[in-house]
């Protein structure tokens, strides 16, 4: 039995305990560091992938690290190593791959939007929604379709750095030389956004440029010269869905599919408008000096290549004044009369590594990196569109006049799936369109390809409509 000396320190003791408790139910949840907790000097790595017109991915965290220093005052150094890759963009992904796979990688890493969903599921990146509402003062301002961008299960896993739209690109003096006047050139883009001028009209004058011998043949209308996400334009412009927004699998429109095998075998079968060795050629020594000619009719890529364009392949002939003289653009046609047109976004995005020990740090520097003053640097340079809803008008970008002749694009835009099986559906769809537009493959022959091989190496992931 307990003495009464022995009752009074237990009850001491005991209320010593409820008054620490409370104390601490009190304070609430650890505070974040502070930046006096903050070590002297933080260095942060950082991959981007980028040719020698891109190079402000890179350059920009250089500059974003200066400031977050200020905004630390000057209590903690942020430096940033940045890494600027102009390898090709497989290359460039199976070297993050293995880095991240040997716990090397760096803090920070640049790349389509694509890769959120299996690098998140691999535990690469990390989520970035409390982050995104803490620094809601700066993230507001991201133009917020873009925000739909880094989303894979309900989550944000990526900062937006680019935006661009594919557009269709023509020769004006092979318009010109077919009998167009500069009226019929110049309203061409308009024509094509109300749905009057279509895809069968683009294969209808292509053929006839051919003909009439304004082009070689096989000069028509060139393809992209390889794999990649401009070809959805077409799928799309013929009714077709890649994701189903209710449960995020995709999806196989077979009627669509079916449309776009056949537009692409009468591109380079039926109509013959496409050279076939143009898929696998050459993007720099076959394609871009083609199309900068002016002696290739139609040609469907990228806004960022006109700026390449500009400084590589026709800057002896007067550099951007040339192309607007030589080269329009407008949308991906309609597929049917008073259709709608299409074009593709893929979004480049900034993601944060899992393996970061300053996660924090890296997401206040990926912000400043995205100020209007910087994200011009490289939107003007690059002919990449503003991630920004004020940057439209900061100066810079208000006076660029491809870009500001471009940003409409975005409201007849289309994403590819955040999915981490894309990749299968992507390479099954390739594999497809070789096999018709070599012409050892009929369309039906294509459509059957994919579905059943979607069947096999995707299965339940895919709706088949």
């Amino acid at each position: 039995m307990l003495s009464f000396k022995h009752w009074f320190i237990l009850l001491a003791l005991t209320i010593t305990a409820l008054l620490v408790v409370s104390a601490c139910a009190s304070a609430g949840p650890a505070a974040a560091p502070t930046a006096a907790e903050l070590p002297a000097s933080i260095t942060l790595t950082a991959w981007v992938q980028a040719n020698q017109v891109e190079e402000y991915r890179g350059k920009n965290l250089v500059t974003a690290a200066e400031r977050l220093t200020k905004e630390l005052g000057g209590k903690t150094t942020v430096k940033v190593e940045a890494t600027i890759d102009a390898a090709g963009w497989a290359d460039y992904k199976k070297k993050a791959l293995l880095a991240f796979e040997a716990k090397t990688g760096p803090d920070i890493i640049l790349s389509g939007h694509e890769d959120v969903a299996p690098w998140g599921d691999n535990g690469y990146i990390l989520a970035l929604d409390d982050l995104i509402k803490k620094y809601s003062a700066t993230t507001d301002n991201i133009i917020p379709s873009l925000w739909k961008s880094t989303e894979y299960k309900g989550k944000r896993w990526a900062i937006p750095q680019d935006t661009e739209a594919r557009p269709m690109f023509w020769s004006k003096p092979a318009l010109k030389k077919l009998g167009w006047s500069d009226a019929d050139i110049n309203g061409l883009p308009d024509k094509i956004k109300s749905g009057q001028f279509t895809l069968q009209d683009l294969l209808d004058t292509a053929k006839q440029m051919q003909d009439k011998g304004v082009v070689q043949k096989g000069d028509g209308f060139w393809t992209r010269w390889g794999q990649g996400n401009d070809w959805y334009e077409f799928y799309y412009s013929f009714g077709g869905q890649l994701q189903d927004p209710a449960t995020g699998k995709l999806v196989m429109v077979k009627d669509a599919w079916q449309k776009h095998y056949q537009f692409f075998y009468d591109v380079f079968n039926t109509y013959a408008v496409c050279r076939k060795d143009i898929i696998g050629a050459s993007s720099s020594k076959v394609v871009y000096p083609g199309v900068t000619s002016g002696t290739i009719g139609f040609y469907f890529g990228g806004i960022w290549q006109w700026s390449d364009w500009a400084a590589n392949y026709i800057k002896d002939k007067g550099g951007e004044a040339y192309l607007f003289d030589t080269i329009g653009y407008g949308l991906i046609p309609a597929s049917t009369k008073g259709g709608k047109p299409t074009t593709v976004t893929h979004p480049l995005v900034y993601m944060v590594s899992s393996q970061s020990k300053y996660p924090e740090i890296a997401f206040r520097l990926l912000m400043l990196a995205s100020a209007d003053d910087l994200n011009t640097l490289h939107a003007v340079g690059s002919s990449h569109l503003g991630i920004n809803k004020t940057q439209v008008n900061y100066p810079a970008y208000a006076n660029a006049k491809f870009l500001q002749s471009t940003t409409y694009m975005l409201d007849f835009t289309n994403y590819i799936p955040n999915h981490s099986k894309f990749s299968v559906y992507d390479n099954i769809t390739w594999k497809a369109l070789t096999g018709v537009a070599s012409g050892e493959m009929k369309p039906d022959q294509a459509v059957k390809l994919v579905e059943d091989e979607l069947k096999a190496q995707v299965g339940a992931d895919v709706i088949f409509k």
